[in-house]
């Protein structure tokens, strides 16, 4: 009997012990920090774990430096490359960065694969329709008249020379306007700084261009915790609600652009208003995807979302997609690996790439 009780007891300290153990473990093992600032006209958020404090901190800061430098140079009107070209680039040859070549380059190619959905040449129709720098301090757009954006809507191109690492416009009315493309490049170089520090996992959110990776699962003992990033995607007519959850596993990039996020409306008679929910029959959407064939705000789709390798091409894609429409745009993103997508109709209707079919998303908006 006294035998039996004394094992009794060591199994009962020992499992305590473990218990201790494994707590320290939990509590001990794993530091998360998440930081936001304002960057290219949206907010950045930088989200990251990993098992030391120090490491973590020290990835964000260089993660942050690197974001801030790329906004700088990404900036069609600000006073790096790019803006040295939309300012200089039709007199003259301009220098450019290896960045700005590789952003051209990448948006040259979706120009292609989408037959022009996607445009990087269209910043002056962009600016026309009032969507610049200063929206977010205005909140209301403009009409311009079918005159004034005619000459905007001329044959439009830029021309790279790998050799000299030097761009030109093709004319006047062109300017370079990466709005569509660059926010989805820097995250995925800040997501590229963050794994050189072999954190645990992270979330880069730019304006809802989002990339994420889990390189190192936590281990507990013998079992291994895993567990996928829930991402939200907005309801298209209702701030207050969201269109579904995706689940994100591994490494991926997701992306939505609607007609939601800088808009503004306008009656029969040209007064204009701010955007606000819910739509008013009376009045007209404008928003900032403009169509770069017309010159005018794209139709078909009020919400394109897009998931992806990257989060480069989650972000041009959801701009082409979303210009081209349901069938045109799903009939994209069906012809490329490992891409699919999320439509919402301007009728109401959610259609889904075949990828996405059996997820848990209503058939329609409510």
């Amino acid at each position: 009997m006294q035998r039996r009780r004394v094992s009794l007891l060591k199994l009962i300290v020992f499992g305590l012990l473990g218990l201790s153990l494994l707590v320290i473990y939990l509590q001990g093992q794993v530091s998360v920090v998440q930081e936001e600032q304002y960057l290219l006209g949206t907010y950045f958020r930088i989200k990251a774990q990993g098992r030391s404090r120090e490491r973590v901190v020290a990835a964000m800061a260089a993660a942050w430096r690197e974001a801030r430098r790329l906004s700088e140079e990404l900036s069609r009107t600000g006073s790096g490359p790019l803006g040295e070209l939309n300012r200089r680039g039709f007199q003259e040859p301009v220098t450019l960065s290896d960045d700005v070549i590789t952003v051209l380059e990448a948006a040259q190619k979706y120009r292609e694969l989408s037959h022009g959905a996607f445009d990087p040449t269209i910043g002056k129709i962009v600016d026309s329709w009032g969507f610049t720098q200063d929206w977010d301090r205005t909140g209301v757009g403009r009409l311009p008249t079918s005159e004034e954006l005619q000459p905007f809507l001329a044959e439009r191109d830029f021309l790279i020379d790998a050799v000299t690492q030097t761009g030109r416009l093709s004319d006047p009315h062109v300017e370079i306007d990466l709005g569509g493309i660059a926010k989805g490049y820097i995250v995925d170089r800040v997501i590229e700084v963050l794994r050189a520090y072999e954190l645990d996992n992270a979330l880069v959110d730019a304006g809802g261009n989002i990339r994420v990776f889990n390189d190192h699962p936590r281990r507990v003992l013998w079992w291994e915790e895993r567990r996928p990033f829930r991402i939200a995607v907005q309801h298209p007519r209702n701030e207050q609600k969201l269109l579904g959850v995706l689940e994100i596993w591994g490494d991926r990039a997701l992306a939505t652009s609607g007609d939601y996020q800088r808009c503004f409306f306008a009656d029969a008679l040209g007064n204009i208003f701010p955007c606000r929910y819910p739509d008013d029959p009376e009045k007209t959407r404008l928003h900032h995807i403009i169509d770069p064939r017309t010159g005018a705000p794209a139709r078909g789709l009020i919400s394109a979302t897009i998931s992806a390798p990257t989060a480069l091409e989650a972000d041009a894609l959801s701009t082409a997609v979303f210009v081209l429409g349901e069938q045109r745009g799903l009939a994209l993103v069906e012809s490329l690996p490992k891409v699919e997508c999320i439509l919402v109709t301007n009728d109401g209707r959610i259609v889904r790439s075949s990828g996405l079919k059996d997820i848990n998303f209503p058939t329609e908006l409510r």
